[in-house]
C-alpha cells in the first residue's frame, strides 16, 4: 500500500520573489502510527481549548443577575425625593393606627420585579415613576440600597413639643400651614399635623421642599429644632372623619 503525505514549501522565483510550492512524497509505513497518534492528540487539544465566552465547549449558561450599585441607589433615592416621604433610612412611619402613613421600605421583602412594578404603578398617594423618569437599572440600584438599611425607625433626641409649638410660630410656619398644621387651601400650605411621614423625611423635605415653600438650611433651623416642631405636630389629634360631622352631611 502506498502512503503519501502532503507537504508545502517555499521556492524562489527568477524575479527575487517567493511563492509556495506543494509536493507529495511517500510516507514510510513505519511512521504512520506516529502521525495518527499526533493527529488524535491535536484534535483533543483543540476540543478542550476555551472559547471566547470562556467555556470548554459546553453550552453557555445564563449568568446570575449582578448586585445593584448601592452608592448609586442611595443617590437616586435622594434625587428622586424618596427620602422626603419614606425617610432617609426608608423607615416610613410605623405608628400603630396611623392611617395613610408612609410605609417602611427598608430591607423590603418584595422581589425586585414586584418592587419595580409598585414604583411604576403605586397605590395610595404616591405618584407613579415612569421609565423615562427613573430607569429599571436605577430602581435595581435603589432596591440594593434599601436592602442595606436598618429596619429600626430613626428616633428624635428628647424632642420638646412645647418648644416645637413656639418654633412653629417663630419661623412663620403657621402663616401657610395654619396654627395647628391643618393646612390651608387659601395659601396652598399642606396639612402637617399629625405627620404622615417619618422625622427624617420631614427634615429632608424642609431642607429641600417642593413647590413654593422656601428651603430652610441647617444654619437657619437646626435638626433639633425640626425635631421639636415635628414632636409638636405629632401631638395634634387626628381630625374626625368628614362623614361624622353633621354640618358637613346636611
Amino acid at each position: 500500500m502506498n502512503n503519501w503525505i502532503f507537504r508545502s514549501t517555499t521556492v524562489k522565483t527568477s524575479v527575487r520573489r517567493t511563492r509556495s510550492a506543494f509536493f507529495f512524497y511517500q510516507l514510510p509505513t513505519s511512521q504512520i502510527g506516529f502521525f495518527m497518534v499526533l493527529a488524535s492528540t491535536v484534535a483533543v487539544l483543540l476540543t478542550a481549548m476555551p472559547t471566547e465566552a470562556g467555556t470548554t465547549g459546553a453550552p453557555r449558561q445564563a449568568s446570575k443577575p449582578a448586585m445593584g450599585n448601592v452608592q448609586n441607589g442611595k443617590l437616586v433615592f435622594e434625587i428622586q425625593g424618596c427620602n422626603k416621604c419614606h425617610g432617609s433610612e426608608g423607615e416610613g412611619l410605623a405608628t400603630p393606627g396611623q392611617k395613610g402613613a408612609v410605609p417602611r421600605i427598608a430591607t423590603t421583602s418584595l422581589a425586585l420585579p414586584t418592587f419595580i412594578q409598585q414604583v411604576r404603578k403605586p397605590a395610595g398617594q404616591m405618584p407613579p415613576y415612569s421609565s423615562q423618569k427613573v430607569s429599571d437599572a436605577d430602581l435595581a440600584d435603589v432596591y440594593a440600597f434599601l436592602q442595606t438599611l436598618t429596619t429600626k425607625p430613626v428616633a428624635s433626641n428628647a424632642a420638646n413639643p412645647k418648644e416645637g409649638q413656639r418654633l412653629f410660630t417663630t419661623y412663620g410656619c403657621y402663616e401657610c400651614h395654619g396654627n395647628l398644621g391643618q393646612g390651608s387651601t387659601r395659601t396652598g400650605g399642606s396639612r402637617l399635623g399629625p405627620p404622615q411621614i417619618p422625622l427624617s423625611g420631614f427634615v429632608s423635605y424642609v431642607r429641600q421642599p417642593n413647590g413654593e415653600m422656601p428651603p430652610y438650611a441647617s444654619k437657619v433651623v437646626s435638626n433639633q429644632e425640626l425635631a421639636d416642631i415635628y414632636s409638636f405636630l405629632q401631638s395634634i389629634e387626628q381630625p374626625p372623619p368628614s362623614n361624622t360631622i353633621p354640618l358637613l352631611n346636611q
